[in-house]
This record gives structure tokens, C-alpha cells and sequence, in this order.
């Protein structure tokens, strides 16, 4: 769960904002970025304050962006891990962003005829795990607010589809039954049980090897007399060690899809 999300991630990152996807594979994504993500992400300002000056377009970059292991290993890209400087920066332009949108499904306009699109409210969250092994994961949520139907790794779901920020034509939205709030309620309870389900063997583990190490300090203390650097090295190993799980909100929207898409997303 944790490494594999970024893949869905970062495709929905960058479709969003209009980059060409130019290969996408199991782990491998390569795109062609828009002026914008490339000013955005390659910090070369005195490029484009060149050719702004001269009246030109500019040549935006490519990047690849390997998250699969096998990948890193056989091709040429940028290994993309969760607290990786790139990872860290695209979370860093999200924020700046905003952080709720609403996408609609693009489908074809099939004889003219209308389409109802169901809404689902999507949420992006990192969950960061302090303790004796520190790490992220990325947890995708959507709930239909329908009837309150939720599926974990939502993005990894979508990842094929094409969205707009414009409704498509003979396409119509249907009306929430669930709101926003009572949604968002709903996700939270969810994604806190699952959590303290996971991190149980984490935190006790954690918070054994924290006792352990504040004790040494303490056995040292009653010898040396130090209670200043004392209470400083205790500070740094409950810092260190203590078992803290954090939830940073990410991004979240209404995804307004298909009833034939919303069905394949239940099923999986």
C-alpha cells in the first residue's frame, strides 16, 4: 500500500494540471511538463526570464519518475520515495494550491444521450508513523455520497480515467445524499480504527526501546550529575523514539463519476 500509492499519486498530480503523460508503467511514469510545473519544479527561473525577454515559448522539460523498485534497477529516472526533496516538493505545490478541487469524468457523447454522474468525495492523507522505524504512507479515501459507499485506495482506482474541471456535454450531476461533513466524519472514524489497528505492534515496540534508552540516560545521570545535558538527551530520544502517528491532509474534492465506473470502484 504505502510505496504503490505514489504511482496513482503522482498520475493524478500531474493529469490534473495538463502535463502529457508520455509513458506510463507498472512504476515507471514519464510526462512532459507545462510551462507552469516546469517553473514550478526545475528552479530554473533565469531560463524563462530569458526567453520571456526575447518573445519565445520556451521548451518545458521531461521528467521520469521511477516508484517501483524493479524499475530503479533497469531504468534511468528519479527514484521517488515517500520523503524523497522531489515527493516533498510536489506536496509543497499542492499546499500552495488550494486544496479541494471538482473533477468530472470525461465520457464520449454516446447518440446524444444523457448521462448521470454520481459525486464521491475524495480525500488524499499522509499518514507519518514517528518511532523506532519512522515512515509515510499516502491513504486514498473516497465515499459515495449516495449512500455512503467508501473505498480505500481510490486514487489507484481511477488512475486510467480522464477527468475535466467542466462538466462534459449530455452529462448531468445527481444530488449528494450525504453531506460533505457527515463524509468527512465518516472517513476519519474509518482511517483512525484502521490505523490503531496497524500500529499496534509499532507502538509497543517503539515505546519499549524509548524506556529502554531513557533508563540508560537516567542510570548515567545518577553518576555524572549533568541534569542539563540529562534532560536534553531525554528530550532527544522521546523526540526520537516515542510513538506518534500524524495525519497531514493532502488534498480533497468531489470526483463526479459514471455509474459504470462508480460499480468497478465498489467491486475491487
Amino acid at each position: 500500500m504505502n510505496q504503490a500509492d505514489l504511482h496513482p499519486f503522482l498520475m493524478d498530480f500531474f493529469k490534473t494540471r495538463q502535463a502529457e503523460i508520455l509513458e506510463q508503467t507498472t512504476g515507471k511514469l514519464t510526462v512532459k511538463l507545462t510551462e507552469r510545473l516546469d517553473q514550478q519544479l526545475m528552479n530554473r527561473p533565469f531560463y524563462w526570464q530569458y526567453v520571456k525577454k526575447l518573445g519565445l515559448g520556451g521548451e518545458t522539460m521531461q521528467l521520469t519518475f521511477l516508484t517501483d523498485k524493479n524499475e530503479r534497477d533497469q531504468s534511468d529516472g528519479e527514484w521517488v520515495h515517500y520523503g524523497s526533496p522531489r515527493l516533498e516538493q510536489i506536496f509543497r505545490i499542492i499546499q500552495q494550491e488550494g486544496t479541494y478541487t471538482t473533477l468530472f469524468e470525461s465520457r464520449p457523447a454516446a447518440d446524444h444521450q444523457k448521462t448521470a454522474l454520481q459525486p464521491w468525495f475524495v480525500c488524499n492523507l499522509r499518514v507519518k508513523y514517528r518511532g523506532y522505524r519512522p515512515s509515510d504512507e499516502i491513504v486514498s479515501i473516497g465515499i459515495l455520497l449516495l449512500n455512503g459507499t467508501m473505498r480505500f485506495q481510490f486514487m489507484e482506482g481511477i488512475e486510467t480515467i480522464e477527468f475535466s474541471t467542466m462538466i462534459p456535454d449530455y452529462c448531468f450531476t445527481l444530488p449528494t445524499i450525504i453531506s460533505v461533513n457527515r463524509a468527512l466524519n465518516r472517513v476519519t472514524d474509518e482511517l483512525e480504527k484502521r490505523i490503531k489497528d496497524q500500529s499496534k505492534e509499532f507502538t509497543v515496540k517503539s515505546y519499549a526501546i524509548y524506556q529502554r534508552e531513557r533508563d540508560m540516560v537516567r542510570k548515567l545521570k545518577d553518576h555524572q550529575n549533568e541534569e542539563e545535558a540529562d534532560h536534553l538527551a531525554e528530550q532527544q530520544i522521546y523526540d526520537r523514539l516515542y510513538p506518534q502517528v500524524d495525519l497531514q491532509w493532502i488534498n480533497s474534492g468531489i470526483f463526479y463519476l459514471s455509474e459504470e465506473t462508480s460499480k468497478k470502484l465498489m467491486k475491487t
